[in-house]
């Protein structure tokens, strides 16, 4: 019995991280049912899902402290990994620029709101989905 339990937590866990792979798409979780296009549903889903991992103590808001936070993440991962140079989106920067009201805190409406600026911004031909060429290449994509 002790020598089951964990062999079932360890394939419980690779079906999970399975699952989470599937649900995440090729798109990095924006194509969520992997049909190539990516709605401005899927788009807003994602962008929810990202304020919500980057909000650490989950309060609502994105504080001067989680942004530094981020930062520090993000240079980390750009001394790892140098050729990966900058992706789209412009990093905390961008993130700062979500802050409308200027207070220092990005809350989720805010974020949504430069998502769903985003969407508009990429959906060239307005027709409410990004077809793959409206889509922007991501770093290790072969986009």
């Amino acid at each position: 019995m002790s020598r089951l339990l964990p062999t079932a937590l360890a394939v419980l866990s690779l079906a999970a991280v399975a699952g989470m792979a599937h649900a995440q798409g090729p798109r990095g979780n924006q194509d969520a049912n992997g049909d190539g296009v990516i709605s401005a549903q899927e788009f807003e889903d994602a962008a929810r899902a990202r304020f919500q991992r980057l909000d650490a103590n989950h309060d609502g808001v994105i504080d001067a402290e989680e942004l530094a936070a981020i930062q520090k993440r993000m240079e980390a991962r750009r001394a790892e990994h140098p050729e990966a140079g900058r992706g789209p989106g412009g990093g905390a920067g961008a993130l700062a620029a979500m802050d409308a009201d200027h207070d220092g805190k990005i809350t989720e409406a805010e974020a949504l709101a430069a998502s769903k600026a985003r969407f508009a911004a990429l959906d060239a031909d307005k027709d409410g989905v990004l077809s793959p060429a409206e889509q922007p290449v991501r770093r290790g994509s072969p986009n």
